[in-house]
């Protein structure tokens, strides 16, 4: 399967995520009692893992994965993505496993050209107590790897096509904990990779099966869905203010991006969009944090306090095409806000996006983005929600003057 393609359906996990194949889910044969492992619920200690896409010499898509060292810690012998238990220091599933990836095969995101475009289900382990959040990411390149010998006997760069909803998975049978069970698995590398790993392969080769992802982090807000609007290769994008002329046309866009954000277009001060080959391909605008609110337009956030001679600024939207993200296009959206929050008299830029990554995956992707373009995490509104979720409040002081090509 082609890299690109496979780029393109994970640019964005929607928030219903397909089904891994039921036949992975190990059941009881022994007792009419089922013996599940794997519980959607959201109880145990957080951990992450890595689920690193990249292209190989001729442009197919594989997937890292690791073999466990025979008598290393964790799940010995058995395959799994690179990732553990989270630290006292981890700020959110993405730093645990980039974390926990760079010690266990020595990856190096920058090197490879690593983005994070979202999460599979997350769920709890039963057996080890654990509530995995397992963070997808897209590398340009393949990425420069080496087994850290306690805990990996070696790596392994499988094919995506061994994942996908045909893909031949085999019936075993074996007595865990005094339990017979039997269970789903895929053959691959000469390794059987079944559990908690089979599955998040099932649910990744489900979604890499269907049609391409539509919904993605530079949406804002991030969670909202969105249809992908046809687009064709793009040109180097352009960035500039919108006009009376442009109505229309963003009109357009953001019905096809999502219907209820076109019904409610956040305020702005002042709109940016950016153009390739022609058309729309990103939108963007800001408002002052402390303008008069409307019923429809919440400012949350009660009670947050900003140092003497801040004057804040609100990224109120961020669109992006679904299939010209990654391009620099956002980057560019949001430098081109902040100059006009700035120059308007602004210090400090300001976003939001969901605090909880277990409700909705996209969030992920939406906080690796911000953080990508200074943005820091600022405070956690647990007071005023949005559909009962948790919003993350984050800060980019002044103009970062980021690097726009």
């Amino acid at each position: 399967m082609k890299f690109d393609l496979v780029r393109e359906r994970v640019a964005g996990m929607p928030r219903e995520l397909p089904a891994a194949p039921a036949i992975l889910t190990p059941i009881r044969i022994d007792s009419p009692e089922a013996f599940l492992p794997i519980d959607a619920g959201r109880r145990g200690r957080p951990a992450a893992v890595l689920v690193l896409l990249f292209p190989d010499s001729e442009g197919q898509a594989r997937v890292l994965l690791t073999a466990r060292a025979p008598h290393g810690i964790g799940h010995p012998g058995e395959v799994s993505f690179p990732g553990g238990s989270a630290e006292a220091d981890d700020v959110d599933p993405i730093e645990t496993a980039l974390r926990e990836a760079a010690e266990e095969v020595g990856l190096d995101p920058a090197a490879c050209g690593l983005r994070v475009t979202g999460a599979l289900e997350t769920f709890a382990l039963t057996v080890s107590g654990f509530r995995i959040t397992p963070v997808v990411a897209v590398a340009e390149r393949r990425p420069e790897t080496r087994p850290a010998p306690a805990e990996v006997a070696r790596i392994i760069e499988a094919p995506v096509e061994a994942f996908l909803p045909d893909a031949p998975v085999e019936l075993e049978e074996r007595v865990i904990r005094e339990r017979l069970i039997r269970y789903g698995l895929y053959p691959v590398a000469g390794e059987r990779i079944w559990g908690a790993t089979a599955r998040m392969l099932g649910q990744l080769g489900a979604q890499l099966a269907g049609k391409p992802a539509s919904e993605g982090p530079a949406t804002e807000p991030p969670d909202r869905p969105a249809a992908a609007p046809a687009e064709p290769e793009a040109a180097e994008p352009t960035v500039r203010p919108a006009g009376d002329a442009d109505g229309p046309a963003i009109d357009a866009f953001l019905e096809a991006l999502s219907p209820e954000l076109a019904q409610t277009l956040p305020p702005a001060s002042q709109l940016y969009l950016a153009e390739a080959s022609g058309r729309l391909a990103g939108l963007a605008g800001w408002a002052l944090w402390d303008r008069q609110r409307t019923a429809g337009d919440p400012r949350g956030f009660d009670g947050l306090t900003l140092p003497d001679g801040d004057r804040a600024a609100e990224l109120t939207l961020l669109a992006v095409a679904p299939l010209l993200r990654s391009k620099g296009i956002g980057r560019r959206l949001t430098n081109a806000v902040a100059e006009a929050a700035e120059a308007a008299g602004s210090t400090r830029l300001l976003a939001w996006t969901l605090a909880d990554s277990d409700i909705h995956s996209s969030s992920i992707a939406a906080r690796a983005f911000f953080r990508a373009n200074g943005f820091a995490d600022l405070a956690v509104d647990r007071r005023v929600q949005a559909r009962g979720e948790d919003r993350l409040l984050i800060s980019r002081p002044g103009n970062r003057n980021a690097d726009t090509r």
